[in-house]
């Protein structure tokens, strides 16, 4: 039975050209950074520190720990001058990225269907950011106002997709099984590979990401519209006809 239902946030929730959204990103942080390091040295050493975020497999460190570290110990520049920039970007230069995105009347329809049928909703998006940038995002995509039951960040994640413990970690934090869950992602490789642990999953294809171009399977597939028009209906179905 179908208890919770997990939202990508990048590229689901929040539709987005994935490539202008990180070019922007990168660019609004290496101007930021200009003033205490060489931005293209300082951008390198950011995409190398999140890669070794993202491939850590330590369950006794939170990815914001991994991260920091591998930073701090390669940048060159020390936490007290390099926190206070980092904060500043996402306090007040992130918010320039928001042209590369769009809300989506569908998305909100979605997680709506979902809370109506008393379900819970996750924010499940790939923890490489701060907090404080994930509820930036969720405010980008109209959804700011919901009680969503949990949101993945940094923070408190220890796992990044495509680790299939991302998703054991989510499912003990909220305190179910995967049989209970349904993931709902446009990401081929990191979104589906949820089905790993025995959840449901469901492929949106307006943002589809598949660069490994890998064979894959899905239990549902279809736009973020179609996904609005039937979740209500896959969840009775799923359940047997009781939501």
């Amino acid at each position: 039975m179908i208890k919770s239902v997990l939202f990508d946030l990048d590229g689901t929730l929040l539709p987005l050209d994935q490539d202008a959204f990180f070019h922007e990103y990168l660019k609004h942080m290496g101007r930021r950074a200009a003033s205490i390091a060489e931005p293209k040295q300082f951008i390198n050493q950011l995409l190398a520190s999140t890669g070794t975020m993202i491939n850590s497999k330590d369950k006794t460190k939170t990815n914001q720990q991994v991260f920091w570290e591998d930073f701090l110990a390669n940048i060159g520049i020390t936490e007290d001058v390099l926190v206070p920039v980092m904060d500043n970007f996402y306090e007040t230069d992130f918010v320039l990225v928001k042209p590369t995105t769009r809300a989506s009347k569908a998305a909100r329809q979605a997680v709506m269907a979902v809370l109506e049928l008393g379900l819970e909703v996750v924010v499940a998006t790939n923890p490489i950011f701060p907090l404080h940038a994930v509820r930036q995002r969720i405010d980008w995509a109209g959804l700011g106002d919901i009680n969503f039951k949990h949101v993945t960040s940094y923070e408190h994640c220890h796992f990044c997709k495509p680790n299939p413990d991302y998703y054991r970690e989510i499912v003990d934090q909220i305190g179910r099984q995967p049989q209970e869950c349904l993931m709902v992602g446009n990401d081929v490789e990191e979104d589906l590979v949820a089905a790993k642990i025995g959840m449901k999953t469901y492929l949106v294809t307006d943002c589809l990401l598949n660069s490994k171009k890998l064979d894959f399977t899905t239990d549902y597939q279809g736009t973020l519209q179609e996904l609005a028009d039937s979740i209500a209906g896959i969840i009775k179905a799923e359940n047997g006809g009781v939501s």
